[in-house]
């Protein structure tokens, strides 16, 4: 008997096993190949997004090493600009260095100059009142008088110099007037600082310019 006739399912075999096989082993491997395909295609995103991360942080630091490049050569320009005014300020004070010694020269020689001239006058002053001492020194009688006096001094021929000025004249004449009997008196111009000579004659003063032997009315007295 056919031991199929026991209702029992007995093992396939054969053919149709092989085949059953078979198509169960595809299923089986079309169900893992779409698996393999899910994880590759999730690599592959999970790597894009890494290059993107790595690509974003190249730029931020082109972007930092950019701005630092920038702002090392805005100070060095800075720098620049900074050493130049440095140095102009440099010249600058050399040159008012030397312009305050200049100055500071020029006061000491001009003090001296001074020194010079005072302690001058003061012997010149000593020695008219000298000559004044005897008694015979007077006035002149007439502004002619006066004229004819001044053509014949030659206080005016002397040469003007640093060392023969304004007030060299004034004493000169007045040291030829008094040793002449006149009274021809040194006196300074407050208005500039001039220096000139002034002669008494009666009620009247006379100016004299020593360089010129100008005369002019300086002063007169006026009647009560």
């Amino acid at each position: 008997m056919n031991a199929s006739g026991n209702g029992q399912k007995l093992p396939e075999t054969g053919y149709p096993s092989r085949l059953k096989t078979g198509f169960m082993g595809l299923f089986n491997s079309n169900h893992k190949g779409v698996t393999l395909s899910a994880a590759v295609s999730n690599s592959w995103s999970h790597t894009h997004k890494l290059l993107m991360v790595r690509m974003f942080l190249l730029c931020v630091m082109v972007l930092v090493v950019c701005s630092a490049i920038l702002e090392y050569t805005r100070l060095q320009i800075n720098n620049a600009e900074n050493q130049k005014l440095l140095n102009t300020y440099s010249q600058s004070v050399v040159t008012l260095a030397k312009r305050n010694n200049e100055i500071n020269n020029l006061l000491a020689n001009t003090n001296l100059t001074l020194a010079t001239n005072v302690t001058a006058q003061s012997n010149a002053i000593r020695q008219l009142s000298s000559y004044s001492d005897n008694g015979s020194t007077s006035e002149f009688t007439s502004c002619a008088e006066l004229i004819a006096w001044l053509r014949q001094d030659d206080t005016h021929e002397q040469v003007y110099s640093p060392t023969f000025q304004c007030v060299d004249f004034a004493f000169m004449m007045s040291e030829h007037a008094i040793k002449a009997g006149y009274w021809i008196f040194p006196a300074v111009d407050l208005g500039d600082g001039h220096m000139q000579c002034i002669a008494p004659i009666g009620q009247n003063l006379y100016a004299i310019e020593p360089q010129t032997n100008i005369v002019s009315l300086w002063a007169a007295k006026s009647d009560p």
